[in-house]
């Protein structure tokens, strides 16, 4: 149960045929930590719905941290990034990290498979520039760089978004 697979999104806010959690991810190892499942869970989303490389998760220990919960994502290449939050623990500021992390590793796959390295691209300058993640009343929201408008919550990016 190694890779996540793309599905059509769902009315509840999901992806059916994409496994986020409510159900913690799988990698080929095992069960990737609750908390850090719950941090990729919007980046995770967002490339389902927009058709993006889904990265095989998997569950490694490659930090000697004490506390730090680690995993790997993997792309068709085998390139990898790795991502972690601390045990137990409910920070935003590192969700916020690991989903900068997994931006960055679909940002790299995308362009290792000679895809455009614009992700997510921006609706409303198509070919042009990704859209940037910036915190909006402390929630991780998806606007255009140029005109600083508001697109989407990160997680919620439409389908139509390439």
């Amino acid at each position: 149960m190694g890779t996540l697979t793309r599905g059509a999104a769902d009315p509840g806010g999901g992806l059916a045929g994409v496994r986020l959690p409510s159900a913690p991810l799988f990698g080929r190892e095992g069960l990737v930590d609750i908390v850090l499942s719950e941090a990729l869970a919007p980046v995770l989303r967002d490339l389902a719905s927009s058709g993006a490389l889904l990265p095989d998760i998997r569950d490694e220990q490659w930090s000697g941290f004490d506390g730090q919960v680690t995993a790997m994502l993997y792309g068709p290449d085998d390139s990898g990034q790795g991502v972690f939050v601390m045990a137990g623990s409910r920070c935003r500021r590192e969700s916020r990290r690991s989903r900068a992390r997994s931006r960055k590793w679909a940002i790299e796959a995308r362009w290792h498979a000679d895809k455009s390295a614009s992700w997510p691209e921006c609706p409303e300058h198509p070919r042009s520039h990704p859209l940037a993640p910036v915190l909006c009343e402390d929630r991780p929201v998806w606007t255009c760089p140029r005109t600083g408008h508001l697109i989407c919550g990160v997680g919620q990016l439409p389908s139509s978004a390439i």
